[in-house]
């Protein structure tokens, strides 16, 4: 049976209520298990060693790094690109660490469980490895763009929570050298199976004890407010000449007056107030599931198993499908989206389309909805086909 990872299992025996009321873009959350082989099976210093002795991987795919930041990617990598596993092991050994970054577009178990948090967040996510030999670490104090969900595989490693020298940070407000972090607030070490999270704009190092440590850093993708305040002023200019117009001729001389221009673009600025946030965030969920590819693991012996279905079979949703079902204008059809595909059916279909992507497990014959047993067994077929469902 393929292990399915979830967001609830990540943060267990934590609660996603618990999380979202009382630490998501505010504190840390730690998560001591006492279960050393928790991650087991998400990663291994296995998968590690074949990754990056046989896949080819290229630069940034892998990068070395140490605190005091000697190392470039000449001394692991060909002007290619192309990284020498042999000379990445020996900087490792040396006291380097080692990172591996989007390494859930390679392995399956990290791509599931990607998926997983993505479903949960309604966010882009990602993975970045980091392998730290003992007494060792990779980074100075430093805080990410991006809130991150850091799970220890193997070792154990000591991490030092800082200040917020920018809360909640933008894209554009990257960490820079020499920004002053503050005093160590906490200090914990991360065992196998345990887990933190640390809200972006939060500053952090980390340093591994007396053994290797492996964990993964999760990292959260976030839309903001922002974005969809941006997305308003946009869509409004499209409508309304008045915030098309060039800004004041002359705007830029020595000794113009510019805050002569206050009352006008307090008047645009109002324009903006009366954006609708339902559509607005539309078009982002719209942008979410069109940009999510399939991950379909098996599908070429899926569709094998088409002509052997009957009402009888068991099917189910793959875990963790993103969806919207939508009316198709002037038409009597609905929509899907999913996976960046979209399928068009009659709309008398739409209660069984909904049933057979929120359900992972199902006799055929008794899919909900008002499709006769031929309607469902095309649907089925079609949906199978399309990496939505799978045969059991």
């Amino acid at each position: 049976m393929t292990a399915t990872f979830s967001f609830d299992w990540a943060i267990a025996p934590e609660t996603p209520e618990t999380f979202f009321k009382d630490y998501f873009e505010k504190k840390p959350m730690l998560i001591k298990r006492g279960q050393p082989g928790y991650f087991s099976d998400l990663l291994s210093y296995a998968e590690i060693d074949r990754v990056v002795s046989t896949m080819g991987l290229h630069v940034p795919e892998i990068n070395v790094t140490r605190a005091d930041g000697e190392i470039t990617p000449a001394d692991f990598a060909y002007e290619t690109g192309q990284v020498d596993p042999v000379r990445v092991n020996q900087l490792h050994a040396d006291g380097a660490t080692v990172i591996l970054s989007g390494l859930h577009e390679r392995l399956p178990t990290l791509a599931r469980y990607c998926r997983a948090m993505e479903s949960a967040m309604s966010a882009r996510v990602q993975t970045n490895i980091y392998m730290t030999p003992p007494g060792n670490q990779g980074f100075n104090p430093h805080y990410d763009g991006h809130d991150v969900l850091v799970l220890q595989v193997s070792g154990t490693k000591e991490w030092r929570i800082y200040g917020t020298p920018v809360e909640l940070p933008l894209p554009d407000q990257a960490f820079e050298r020499g920004m002053d972090v503050g005093e160590e607030e906490h200090r914990f070490v991360l065992e196998p199976g345990d887990a933190v999270y640390i809200p972006r704009g939060m500053a952090h190092d980390a340093v591994a004890t007396d053994e290797t440590s492996l964990h993964i850093t999760t990292g959260l993708m976030f839309r903001t407010w922002a974005d969809a305040l941006a997305e308003a002023v946009i869509a409004k200019a499209h409508r309304e000449p008045a915030m098309r117009r060039a800004l004041p001729p002359g705007y830029a001389s020595y000794g113009a007056d510019l805050d002569a221009y206050n009352d006008t673009f307090a008047e645009l600025v109002a324009m903006v107030g009366d954006a609708h946030v339902g559509k607005l965030l539309s078009g982002f969920r719209e942008e979410f599931l069109t940009a999510r590819v399939p991950r379909v693991e098996g599908q070429m012996a899926q569709l094998a198993k088409l002509d052997g279905l009957t009402m009888d079979s068991r099917v189910g949703a793959h875990p963790h499908i993103v969806f919207g079902i939508h009316n198709v204008p002037d038409e009597d059809q609905v929509c899907l989206v999913a996976q960046g595909a979209e399928i068009i059916l009659p709309a008398h279909a739409k209660e069984a389309m909904a049933f057979c992507v929120t359900n992972t497990d199902f006799r055929l014959g008794d899919m909900e909805g008002d499709l006769d047993d031929d309607g469902k067994m095309v649907l089925a077929k079609r949906f199978v086909r399309e990496g939505l469902m799978r045969v059991l």
